[in-house]
């Protein structure tokens, strides 16, 4: 039940179908931030700080997340 309920609230792809713990990484490590300040917003599809408030959006994800 457990498993479901984190599934209903932790996508584990995002829109594309990639693994957003993966996403979250190299974004970090491009960017040169802790990778613990990034999140995945999925109703926007789009990827966060949340720190800084940068947002990377779908057509910039292979400028930061190369």
């Amino acid at each position: 039940m457990l498993t479901v309920i984190k599934q209903l609230f932790v996508p584990q792809k995002d829109y594309a179908g990639r693994d957003i713990d993966n996403m979250i990484m190299r974004l970090a490590a491009q960017t040169g931030t802790d990778i613990t300040a990034w999140s995945y917003i999925n109703e926007l599809s789009v990827y966060e700080n949340t720190l800084s408030g940068m947002r990377v959006y779908p057509h910039e994800l292979s400028k930061y997340a190369a």
